[in-house]
């Protein structure tokens, strides 16, 4: 095996959960553009180099055509290539080159960028949620898999990574804001709610920083205690007859 076979080995074996938590980096736009929606992993330190590894920590989302463009270089040798060729267009530094403004950015957004791949909490909150997922084998399934997560994400009030977690779990995310319910002696329900009281119950949530299912439970838990005073007593202290209960109890 030469070198550049070891380097290239996993090239696209990447699994479905660091697909998504790429391609969703950058409010799902390509870190060199800033402007196409992301479609690929981009290696920042091209797969042909020393430092190129086919490993979630170099990758950063990107459209196909910056990917194409960028081809072999590193993103800091094609940014300065594009950056020469727009002071000098007549000596060929670069092929093709994106608007100066948009090179200009390129560092600060791949820096950017990075840093939000690299967050333990996001990176883990991924894991958690697609790492058993089978992978798709076709591109345009794991980009239907990325579409259908990002309006997940929208769902939320916030980052859901953000929440405090209900307990420690090593392979369950706990995470209130979207896994409340795996906290101890907790359960389901489900409420039906007008859309404007959704989005305000949503809002009350994120203002008292509980995930909506807690919230919903204060908010009974408050309404059954107010009901269980109310109630008439069961039995009276002297030992006498115990009251029936009717049904509007």
């Amino acid at each position: 095996m030469t070198k550049q076979d070891a380097l290239s080995r996993d090239r696209g074996n990447q699994p479905l959960w660091v697909w998504i938590m790429v391609l969703t980096a950058h409010a799902g736009r390509c870190v060199y553009c800033d402007e196409r929606q992301s479609e690929t992993l981009e290696h920042e330190a091209p797969l042909a180099s020393e430092a190129g590894r086919d490993i979630w920590w170099n990758l950063v989302p990107a459209c196909d055509r910056c990917n194409g463009w960028k081809h072999k270089k590193s993103a800091s040798e094609w940014a300065f290539d594009m950056k020469m060729h727009h002071a000098h267009p007549k000596v060929g530094f670069a092929r093709h080159a994106l608007p100066l403004q948009a090179v200009e950015g390129i560092k600060e957004r791949i820096a950017q960028v990075q840093r939000e791949i690299q967050g333990a909490a996001r990176r883990t909150w991924f894991e958690r949620h697609y790492g058993d997922v089978k992978t798709p084998r076709l591109r345009f399934e794991k980009h239907e898999e990325v579409e259908r997560c990002t309006k997940k994400l929208q769902g939320y009030s916030y980052p859901p990574w953000e929440s405090t977690e209900a307990g420690q779990s090593e392979t369950t995310c706990m995470r209130i804001l979207c896994c409340g319910y795996h906290q101890k002696d907790s359960t389901l329900e489900f409420v039906t709610l007008p859309k404007a009281d959704r989005r305000d119950l949503e809002r009350m949530a994120y203002a008292r920083g509980l995930w909506t299912g807690d919230l919903i439970g204060a908010l009974l838990k408050a309404a059954l205690d107010e009901w269980r005073q109310s109630r008439p007593a069961e039995g009276n202290p002297q030992g006498g007859a115990k009251l029936p209960l009717s049904p509007q109890s």
